[in-house]
């Protein structure tokens, strides 16, 4: 099976160097790689000076996007799903804009789309959760999907230290892009949420009706006082499904010591999902790494040799979609010292506030 590489940078030089690694008798080779010209000595014969050499090319099988972004990528993977190639992708923003618009293209044409490192690094989650959706009735999904700023937040905690100086940490150690915003922002885990969502709960649901509130503005001393009332924090993501409408937050939260969510440390993510017959399952991994991400994309190739019927997403509702702002306590500070509200109107009222989980 003959693979085209879009992207040749962290993610993607792993899923090369490993594809590279696997026994030649697997039979995957990568023939081609879309990359900026200055991989061109690298690549050598295997360079592509532009995409089309990739998803139009008659000996590629299997296309994998590996660069991030959405108006190119998206033009990408529609290009290779419509030239009949199977499509793996990393990028939980392109999936998470146009999920079953892949999915349907994929099954017009016979082939695989795979998304499997959109969300939770190397966690085999989607397909898990796909595997439960078939045959169960999934109504609750929470947990930890960003490894950036839960190795942040451990950071702070076990070692002191301010925002600013995990935050740098966490880039030397490749687990933060030069531009953090969307990681602190919440807006990363609220793409993984609603990819999440959708193929659970059998909908689409959109990320731009999804309420989330970042880590940002968090400092050592409103950590002192979260503290001091016998709460830890954690950022999660949250959806529950409920008759016609979901339920969708990505804010931090206060939990105590007891909760599993407090174990979970530095780039490690889990999450869990909540079956109305199999009960509570969880999932816990690296959710972040270049060969943590890269290896679930190659699970995914594998996946494609492997399996003879694709799975295809449908769209069979149209959610309302709410947030838990209405049904939860909230810790809020102003700048002086935290308290606990009960009901959270606005929260630009305040430095900073945390859904009590």
């Amino acid at each position: 099976m003959n693979v085209g590489l879009l992207g040749c940078g962290v993610i993607g030089g792993g899923v090369l160097q490993l594809i590279d690694n696997l026994p030649k008798e697997k039979g995957f080779k990568v023939v081609k790689v879309f990359d900026l010209p200055i991989k061109k000595d690298i690549l050598k014969e295997r360079f592509a000076e532009n995409a089309s050499e990739v998803c139009e090319n008659s000996e590629v099988d299997v296309v994998i996007e590996a660069m991030g972004g959405d108006k190119f990528p998206y033009e990408c993977i529609k290009t290779a799903l419509l030239n009949k190639k199977h499509v793996i992708t990393s990028n939980k923003e392109v999936v998470s804009l146009h999920i079953e618009e892949f999915y349907t293209l994929a099954k017009e044409n016979g082939v695989f789309f795979m998304c499997e490192a959109s969300v939770g690094g190397g966690i085999p989650l989607i397909c898990s959760l796909i595997d439960s959706a078939k045959v169960d009735k999934i109504d609750h999904i929470y947990g930890i999907i960003n490894g950036t700023t839960n190795y942040i937040l451990t950071r702070m905690q076990k070692d002191g230290v301010s925002l600013d100086e995990a935050l740098d940490d966490a880039k030397a150690l490749g687990f933060a892009e030069r531009d953090a915003t969307a990681d602190l922002e919440g807006l990363d885990m609220t793409r993984k949420i609603c990819i999440l969502s959708s193929i659970a709960y059998g909908g689409v649901v959109n990320y731009s009706d999804v309420y989330h509130y970042g880590v940002t503005n968090l400092t050592k001393e409103i950590l002192k006082d979260i503290n001091s009332l016998g709460y830890n924090i954690k950022f999660i993501a949250e959806s529950k499904l409920v008759n016609d409408t979901v339920r969708v937050s990505v804010e931090p939260v206060l939990i105590t010591n007891e909760n599993s969510l407090n174990g979970v440390s530095y780039e490690f993510n889990a999450v869990y999902y909540n079956c109305l017959s199999n009960g509570l399952l969880g999932f816990y991994g690296k959710g972040a790494g270049r060969f943590p991400t890269a290896s679930a994309m190659v699970n995914d190739l594998v996946r494609i040799n492997d399996l003879k019927n694709p799975y295809y997403f449908k769209n069979e509702k149209l959610f309302k979609v709410e947030n838990f702002k209405n049904e939860s306590k909230y810790y809020v500070y102003d700048g002086i010292k935290g308290k606990i509200i009960d009901k959270l109107m606005d929260a630009s009222n305040y430095k900073f506030v945390a859904r009590i989980f």
